[in-house]
């Protein structure tokens, strides 16, 4: 068996040389050759000649073998294709794995594979919504792309998994051409559930282009203050946000917490979305007192926002 591993995954083992402006401090490890999935915005949909990145990430093959010297990373993070075999492969290598956290993003599977998954010590599940309401899903990862995925299969999965994970998240990609109502709706229904969310912006493949960074930073807000529990935030005109009331107490937001990287606990998904010289959607670690001042700026340039 090979398996893939992100570009930063490989330079941090030593197995590649190269310069990295921010480490992983997850190793990211990707799981099947090709994808029987056809998701619109995803590099490895099965109608892509090529299939050796996943959003700017490049992926390189390896040996199984390589895994015995996974050190120095605090978390395991297995992106897995869409294949039939995923779960006996992940049975057969997380065995040999260092004792750290592990989590799975994985299509919905059944509930007796998650069964043998959550025997395997796997910490977190990750099951990709992507879309934040039911016709967008439908255009890029459900029946309009040749997929057999459906919305309400995708809730079903992640309901279940929060009955037999420790952690269970899912991700939202910003910039398919949902509203900001629609985010902050799908948030709310899934901090009620007890589920994370992890944010992804859009990066083009084919077409469409990077969402708005000001959108984005009042996305990154709403996401925080949602999952600190607070509900009567914002205003919404037209689907838009349109006023953000930030608490007065709420400090980590003009420090720049919610614009690190969201997700799984120790992951930092360096450069994922972005190029290291050009706007961060997502810090990797604790942005300066100047990257926290332009953030605060887009995020003002959005919307209305009252301290």
């Amino acid at each position: 068996m090979r398996i893939r591993l992100s570009y930063g995954t490989a330079v941090k083992m030593g197995l590649k040389k190269g310069v990295m402006k921010e480490e992983p401090t997850t190793a990211y490890i990707m799981l099947g050759d090709k994808c029987r999935s056809n998701c619109s915005f995803c590099a490895q949909a099965s109608s892509r000649k090529k299939n050796n990145f996943l959003s700017r990430v490049l992926w390189i093959d390896y040996p199984l073998e390589v895994l015995k010297n996974l050190n120095g990373f605090s978390r395991i993070c297995f992106q897995t294709l869409d294949y039939e075999e995923v779960v006996d492969d992940l049975i057969k290598i997380i065995p040999i794995l260092p004792r750290i956290p592990i989590s799975v993003s994985i299509v919905p599977i059944s509930r007796e594979d998650m069964i043998r998954l959550k025997k395997m010590n796997i910490d977190t599940i990750s099951i990709a919504l992507d879309a934040a309401n039911e016709k967008i899903f439908d255009e890029v990862k459900g029946y309009k792309v040749g997929n057999r995925f459906k919305w309400n299969a995708h809730w079903k999965a992640l309901r279940t998994a929060r009955k037999l994970f420790k952690n269970v998240n899912t991700h939202l990609i910003v910039g398919l051409g949902e509203k900001d109502e629609d985010l902050i709706e799908v948030m709310l229904k899934l901090y009620n559930m007890g589920i994370t969310t992890a944010l992804f912006a859009y990066t083009p493949i084919n077409h469409g282009i990077f969402p708005d960074i000001e959108r984005y930073r009042a996305i990154q807000v709403s996401r925080y203050l949602i999952y600190r529990g607070y509900t009567n935030f914002y205003e919404i005109d037209n689907g838009k946000i349109s006023k953000l009331k930030i608490p007065k107490y709420e400090k980590n937001v003009i420090r720049g917490l919610p614009f690190l990287t969201s997700g799984c606990p120790g992951c930092n998904r360096p450069y994922y979305n972005e190029r290291p010289s050009g706007k961060i959607y997502n810090f990797p670690k604790m942005p300066n007192e100047q990257e926290v001042r332009i953030a605060i700026k887009e995020l003002k340039d959005y919307c209305k926002v009252e301290f």
